[in-house]
Parts: C-alpha cells; structure tokens; sequence
C-alpha cells in the first residue's frame, strides 16, 4: 500500500496524477494533501508567492491625479507673484520693503521709469515727494521700491490701526513692509503703505493735467502780495489775471459743477464759481457775461462766459483763482 502511494506521489510531481481505485480511502486523503503542500511550494504563480514578493505599483491616470490633488492640499502653491493658491493671500504685501536708487538720464520721464520697473506711476511720485512730475530732471536721483505702494506721514493721533483702515489694508501688512518690531509710531513718521494708491486727483496733479488755462490772454498780474491799482496800498492778491478783448471766450479749467453765480459790482462784478473733485473750487471773475446755472454740470473745456471789465476791474480781464479746501492756491502751480 504504501508503494503504491509512493508511486502516486511521484507521478503527481510529475504533473500527472494516477488513481488507483484499489487503493483505501486514507491514502487517497494522504495524497490530496500532499499535492496541496506541495502545489503551494514548488508553483511559483501562488497566494504565497504573492505574499512573498513586493506588491506592482499600477498607475491610471485617474490615480495620478488623487495623489496630485492630495499633495496640494497638504503643500498649497503660489502663483509667480507670491499669491497663496488656496488661501487667496496674497504674500507679497508682507515682504520687507527693498530701495535702489536710480539716476536720471536725459529723455527720462516718470511713467518711462514706473514702466521699466513694473511699478505704477503714483508709486514713484509719493516715494520720492513728486508734486510736479515736469520739474524732474536729468542727474536727479529716484529711489526706486521694489513693490508698489504709498508714503504715509503718520499725523497726530494717528495710529497703525487707523492706517491700515485708511488703506484697506493690515496692520500686519504695514509692520513686515516697514520692518517694525511693534506698533508704536510717531507723528511725522514715514511708513509704506503696500499697494495703496493715489486718487485720481491727486495723480492728475502730479502729472501736470489737473487744470488747464481758463482764457486766452497776456499774464498781468500774479499771485502772491502786489500793489492795489487803485490805492497802490501792498495786498494780497488772491489769483491771477489774464488781459484779452471784451467777449474772449472763457471756459472750465477742470470738470465740476458750477456752485455760484453772482453780480459785486464794487468787487468781482459778474464770476461764477466751480467746484471740482479733490476740494477745489474755481472763480472766474470781471465776467461781461456768463452762460451756465447753478448745479449744473461742466466738463473741462466747456464755454461757461465770456471775458469783460465790470466790478472792481482797470481794464478788460479775467482773474483766476483756485481754492484748495478752502483756501487760495498760486494757480500756476497747477495750470497747463
């Protein structure tokens, strides 16, 4: 019996299993198990091959994209300018201010600069103190910033709080742009404002386009302290005057609204007043005529009367002037 096993066993190695049917049923139950074991060593293609070897890695590319969309989350990126992909934060208005300084040729104009240095045109201006961007010159020197912005001089009471509201900014934002170890400031103290900006006003004066010449006409007097032509007493005058013929057209310095019109005739005989963005107000006086209402609108340019002698007047003349919240300004500090 047990040969007979044996040589069962034998031919099962062999690929070929032999039944006898005159076997006993225990050596059949033998040799079922000793193919089992032996299947399970000696056939490479097994469960315990399997267990045995490292696992393929198989990749779709819908896998791919889980695993990307995982390392994301865990590590989010930034676009080019430092923004924060996922937080929306935009990383750049808490990097620490960097300057160079920049000396001008001949030819160079102040957007030229703000162009080449991928800055805006207000950011230079308020960083080097620019009030009349025709007045630089070449050999000037600039200082140039490496991210757009505004100088702020802190005024009395001011805090950084109150800044950064100012602004639509952080407090957080104005420490790490002006390197501050804490929130104390000082009045007259210069911070940069990251990314704030001028008002259009104020940038139009800058570039010289705020107002232009009312009238036609030669210069007679200035602004400033002068004779009176009548008493020949010092006084202040309040504007300027330009001379031409009764009826020279005279039109709006600047858009606005027109905020009076009026009659004195021992002082600005016929003058209309404007008022513009920004705080400022325009007269326009000695007028023979005037041809707009009060509150209605003008644009700049726009014919609002004509040039005459009445009032307080020793010839035919328009005097000019212009008031900045509230008080008189030298008119050819912003005419062109």
């Amino acid at each position: 019996m047990m040969a007979a096993a044996a040589g069962a066993i034998a031919d099962a190695c062999n690929g070929l299993v032999v039944l006898d049917y005159r076997a006993p049923l225990p050596l059949f139950a033998a040799v079922a198990v000793a193919l089992s074991v032996l299947s399970t060593v000696l056939v490479p293609d097994t469960a315990l091959m399997r267990l045995a070897q490292p696992a393929l890695r198989l990749t779709s590319p819908q896998a791919t994209a889980r695993e990307q969309l995982f390392r994301d989350v865990l590590a989010p990126s930034a676009d080019a300018r430092g923004h924060d992909v996922e937080s929306g934060i935009d990383t750049v208005q808490f990097q620490r201010l960097q300057v160079r300084d920049y000396r001008l040729s001949e030819g160079d104009t102040l957007s030229g600069i703000a162009s080449r240095n991928g800055l805006r045109i207000d950011t230079l201006a308020s960083f080097n103190r620019i009030t009349d961007a025709r007045r630089i010159r070449a050999g000037n020197t600039l200082q140039i910033p490496n991210r757009d912005g505004l100088l702020h001089t802190v005024g009395r009471g001011e805090s950084l709080s109150s800044i950064a509201s100012r602004y639509g900014t952080t407090v957080n934002a104005l420490l790490d742009a002006n390197d501050l170890s804490s929130a104390t400031i000082t009045a007259g103290q210069a911070l940069f404002v990251p990314d704030a900006r001028m008002s259009h006003t104020d940038l139009q004066r800058v570039l010289g386009r705020l107002f232009i010449y009312p009238s036609n006409g030669r210069l007679t007097s200035g602004y400033g302290m002068r004779n009176d032509p009548f008493t020949g007493i010092r006084r202040f005058h309040n504007g300027i005057d330009l001379a031409a013929a009764v009826g020279t057209p005279v039109t709006a310095a600047m858009a606005g609204r027109v905020v009076h019109v009026e009659n004195q005739p021992g002082n600005y005989g016929r003058f209309v007043i404007l008022r513009h963005e920004g705080g400022y107000q325009t007269l326009y006086a000695h007028l023979d005529s005037y041809t707009v209402r009060p509150g209605q609108l003008v644009s700049q340019g726009q014919h609002i009367g004509v040039m005459g002698n009445t009032g307080r007047s020793t010839g035919p003349h328009l005097h000019f002037s212009i008031i900045k919240n509230g008080s008189f300004v030298d008119p050819m500090r912003y005419l062109r």
